[in-house]
């Protein structure tokens, strides 16, 4: 006998993975899957990895009134239902306050994943993943820790913010968080795929917020990308940044950081030597300091951006092209840029392991990559097996979940330490 849709299955107290009970946090998982028997497999897969709770619908109308009764941390949404099937309820769940997370399954065609994989993401909705049936064990495993590191540990706040919580920090309130040091960098790895090995990372950031615990970059940066706010916010991420560098390379790590500058930046053409006077009082080389730029940032004074960005090249700078492989506009920008590195975006990547078209697609961005002479950077990667590709097509570098997520300064040294990153 099945459980009816809608029930909640208490979270497991087990756990797998040898973590403290009180430091993991409970995940509420809402299961959309009309067939009963795949449901019920689905929920005892969820509740054998400990410390979920599992909310049933089979069909998009009652999993909307399970989001809003229950609000669960991540939905697992077939996308064939009867009455309100999952595309029309994934439109639907946009519209909710607060969504959650989203992981997409289907035994159809994986280019109508892929498809609507798109649509979700053009709604605003966080999609970890469009999988097709049935889904794994590892998978399963990788969408929840995924979800518990944004999240955070239990009892502590974590970096999720709904829509309506954003739009709550007012720009005095950002404004003197940036002034007081509570918005700080997190960085995440970058690894060489065929060694492992630590070759750099990405600075986010994060609001330790002195009520609603940690913040993440959605609810700073939307408020405040269109004021001078967003030059402060960028003077104080490479400032901590390059000072975090400094201190890694007095204990032996040794990697570079990427920052990201304000759509504007590159129609200043005293950047360069502003940057450069900032690595000078770090104390670090500037081949230390990536700048990454998109085809927006580069857009808005094409003449101006291209002079800034030789500046920054003669300069010794490193500079990485973002959502490489997204237009027609970024390609055509590899021919005038110059750039050192390119981002391959995370929707290439995510799955590709998994169906052919898309592996011939990362395929031969990454061969255009090669034959231009740049790094390529695989973002985005959850899994396992899109690792093992990327190893088997000579991709050079990967960063996402499944290597590591991103996590502040201690943490990452730590993390190297493991990994046999650090000298001496």
């Amino acid at each position: 006998m099945t459980r009816p849709a809608g029930r909640i299955t208490p979270a497991s107290p087990r756990t797998t993975n040898g973590e403290a009970e009180g430091d993991v946090r409970a995940v509420s998982v809402l299961i959309l899957e009309d067939h009963p028997f795949q449901r019920r497999m689905l929920g005892r897969l969820l509740l054998g990895f400990g410390h979920v709770s599992i909310v049933e619908a089979s069909t998009g109308d009652e999993a909307l009134e399970a989001v809003r009764r229950a609000q669960p941390d991540l939905v697992i949404a077939d996308l064939e239902t009867p009455g309100m099937d999952g595309v029309t309820f994934l439109r639907m769940l946009s519209q909710e306050p607060s969504s959650p997370r989203v992981v997409l399954t289907s035994a159809h065609d994986p280019a109508v994943l892929r498809s609507v994989d798109e649509m979700a993401k053009m709604y605003g909705l966080t999609v970890l993943g469009a999988i097709p049936k049935p889904v794994s064990l590892e998978v399963l495993r990788g969408f929840l820790a995924t979800v518990r590191a944004a999240e955070g540990p239990a009892g502590k706040p974590g970096a999720r913010q709904s829509r309506a919580q954003a739009a709550q920090h007012s720009l005095e309130e950002i404004g003197e968080a940036i002034a007081a040091g509570q918005i700080r960098p997190w960085f995440q790895p970058k690894i060489e795929v065929g060694s492992g090995r630590l070759a750099g990372v990405e600075a986010l950031a994060r609001w330790y917020h002195p009520t609603q615990g940690l913040l993440g970059a959605g609810a700073i940066i939307p408020p405040i990308e269109s004021t001078p706010l967003i030059d402060e916010l960028s003077q104080s991420m490479l400032t901590q940044s390059l000072a975090q560098l400094r201190r890694w390379e007095r204990v032996g790590l040794s990697a570079s950081v990427s920052v990201n500058l304000p759509g504007g930046a590159l129609a200043d053409t005293g950047l360069a030597d502003r940057l450069s006077a900032l690595v000078r009082t770090a104390g670090v080389e500037p081949g230390s300091l990536v700048i990454e730029v998109t085809e927006t940032t580069v857009s808005r004074e094409r003449a101006l951006a291209i002079e800034t960005l030789a500046r920054l090249r003669m300069a010794g700078f490193g500079l990485s092209l973002d959502d490489y492989g997204t237009g027609y506009a970024s390609m055509e920008m590899l021919k005038t840029m110059p750039v050192t590195e390119v981002k391959v975006d995370r929707r290439f990547v995510h799955g590709a392991s998994r169906d052919p078209k898309a592996t011939a697609v990362l395929a031969s961005l990454l061969e255009l990559a090669s034959g231009l002479s740049l790094s390529a950077v695989a973002e985005g990667v959850e899994t396992e097996e899109d690792l093992v590709l990327l190893e088997a097509l000579e991709c050079p570098y990967a960063q996402g979940y499944v290597i590591a997520k991103p996590m502040p300064p201690d943490e990452l040294l730590a993390w190297a330490q493991a990994r046999g990153g650090v000298e001496g």
